[in-house]
């Protein structure tokens, strides 16, 4: 059985975040529920003093004028006061909302990084991710709801006593019903709760296909390759699998759904039985319609507050699951140990096995191997042998499952994690350009030296380029923010990744297929600064081409089943090995492709 969450200290939590935030929200509030509480009853009084009147035997054209002058002032005073306070602290509720999605952002963008790449920890996730992401659900929907159910309660508790005083089975009649609404809507809820897994999965796959569809970058590959029928047909057995999940809980909220309509033919039945009875046994046609405008009034109201507490318990559920993933200990936090100062690193494997979270397949299987001071080194292999994985454990993004990594001597968790991440410089194969200026992407700082930015971007040949900008290091990349933003191509961020990589100026420099998106003449160019470019330091030179390897003191050659073969160029030739293979045939296609070029 699912236990039930702490629906008070969950609430709490919001109140007081209120509290802390924004002080004179409460006064609003304050105002805002005594005018929200008395606006409804004007509508009950109405037709008391209109047919009162009506029913006189002289009735009297100035007062029902009165009556209505009198009805509508003040009605229309209250109800504007209420809808102005109501959408004045709309936006208020909002910035409380983002306040927890900015605390959202950072814990995703904290975490140890190793639950970014497990789809599982999505799924599992994915309510308490998206918790502070709309102004209907979850946080801001427990915050509206929060904000009018006060209101609410006291009209209920006003007709309570009114409709009590007149007759308690009707009363009792009511209850019997709002009480069964609220009960389906919570039995529905814990089933829907219970599949929140499965639901957030289906979920994030329909996003997936939506924004595939929207993203711009796709635009030439979906056209030349037509890939809109395979979308849109993969898109349609999402929301068909994500249908089927949503249509399992609203046939359970429809079975239920026949208790709540039993008892509101029992509620019928009491109200209208019981009020024609009075008004045979004499009761003035003026009362009956006070009493049933009260008791519809009352229903209406019992139904609004079932919905309101329905929202604050089932969206209060997913605000839970959301304080528990920030009071999660997800953080990388590591040892104590600082920052290597002043000198470039050696990297340590001692009998290293790894295999990626919830799988069974080892990537490395007792490794043993070191990365020497100050070398050049390159490490190549096919597709698929570890060569990135290898990057992961060696930056600490990934621990290892078995075995020990040091650095200079140093366990690698013995590090501070801010500490261990500073003493690298590394280009990946994904090329991650963000929507900023030109000198915060290779900074990394809104604030960056703007010489040793420039400096960079010479050094990998992107000077002139930015130069040529009409803002310079201050133009914006990419148009998503700024209309006139610059999109680079391929190459060029490629090598804007690389002067970000030697802004920074890190202990070691890692370069993962550092060249993939150039031509040959700038890979050629990389290659003959590619010494000047890591000069002093420890680097690690990652690639599937042998091309570079040359430029390197020792080359490692993975297959998929750990380090097959390690040496220098030449002693690798001479083995006449996997190495010698690769290089061989390599070597003929890039012969190949001069001998088309000259011809």
């Amino acid at each position: 059985m699912k236990k039930s969450y702490p629906i008070g200290k969950t609430l709490a939590r919001l109140v007081q975040n209120a509290w802390r935030q924004n002080k004179r929200l409460f006064a609003s509030f304050g105002i805002y529920t005594l005018a929200a509480a008395v606006y409804p009853m004007f509508a009950v009084a109405l037709p008391k003093l209109v047919l009162g009147e009506l029913t006189q035997p002289a009735p009297s054209a100035e007062r029902l004028v009165f009556i209505a002058v009198g009805f509508f002032l003040a009605a229309g005073g209250v109800g504007a006061l209420k809808t102005y306070l109501y959408y004045a602290s709309y936006h208020k509720l909002g910035l409380l909302r983002l306040e927890y999605l900015r605390d959202m952002l950072n814990k995703n963008l904290t975490m140890r990084y190793c639950n970014t790449e497990d789809a599982k920890f999505y799924d599992e996730h994915e309510r308490a991710l998206n918790a502070a992401n709309s102004n209907d659900n979850g946080v801001e929907g427990v915050y509206h709801a929060l904000y009018e159910t006060p209101a609410v309660l006291l009209t209920v508790l006003a007709y309570v006593v009114f409709i009590g005083m007149k007759s308690i089975w009707i009363l009792a009649a009511l209850l019997l019903h709002v009480a069964a609404v609220f009960w389906v809507s919570r039995e529905t809820h814990a089933f829907q709760h219970g599949l929140h897994a499965e639901i957030g999965h289906a979920e994030r796959r329909v996003r997936y296909y939506s924004n595939t569809a929207n993203d711009f970058s796709f635009g030439k590959d979906v056209r030349l390759y037509g890939f809109q029928s395979r979308i849109l047909d993969n898109f349609k057995r999402e929301i068909d699998a994500y249908v089927a999940i949503i249509a399992r809980v609203k046939r359970r909220e429809f079975l239920l759904g026949f208790l709540a309509l039993g008892a509101l033919l029992l509620s019928d039945a009491a109200t209208y039985g019981l009020l024609v009875r009075d008004v045979t046994r004499g009761m003035p046609i003026a009362d009956f319609s006070m009493y049933l405008a009260a008791v519809l009034s009352l229903s209406a109201q019992l139904k609004l507050l079932a919905e309101k507490a329905g929202t604050v318990y089932s969206e209060g559920e997913y605000v839970y699951d959301m304080f528990r993933f920030l009071d999660e200990d997800l953080g990388e936090h590591g040892g104590t140990h600082p920052a290597i100062s002043g000198d470039t690193l050696e990297i340590e494997f001692k009998n290293v096995s790894f295999k990626y979270p919830r799988t069974e397949k080892y990537i490395f299987k007792n490794l043993d191997f070191t990365i020497r001071k100050g070398e050049r080194l390159a490490i190549v292999g096919v597709n698929g042998a570890g060569k990135s994985t290898l990057v992961k454990l060696m930056t600490g993004l990934f621990a290892p499952t078995e075995g020990e990594i040091l650095i200079n001597g140093v366990p690698i968790g013995a590090f501070n994690k801010k500490a261990l991440y500073s003493m690298f410089s590394a280009v990946f194969q994904e090329v991650n350009t963000l929507a900023y200026t030109v000198l915060e992407n290779v900074a990394c700082h809104a604030e960056g030296d703007r010489a040793r930015a420039m400096d960079a971007l010479e050094r990998v040949g992107l000077g002139g380029k930015v130069r040529a900008f009409p803002k310079g290091l201050e133009q914006t990349l990419l148009k998503i923010i700024e209309k006139d933003g610059t999109e680079l191509s391929g190459g060029e961020a490629q090598k804007l990744s690389i002067a970000r990589a030697l802004y920074k100026d890190a202990n070691m420099v890692i370069m993962d297929e550092p060249t993939a998106a150039l031509d040959a003449l700038a890979e050629a160019e990389i290659y003959e600064n590619f010494a000047a470019l890591v000069q002093g330091k420890t680097a690690v030179y990652i690639s599937h081409r042998l091309a570079s390897t040359k430029f390197c003191d020792h080359i490692a050659l993975f297959d998929g089943q750990g380090l097959a073969e390690y040496g220098t160029h030449e002693e690798l030739l001479a083995l006449g090995g996997k190495y010698f293979e690769m290089f061989t045939v390599q070597g003929k296609y890039y012969n190949r492709a001069s001998e088309e070029v000259g011809a």
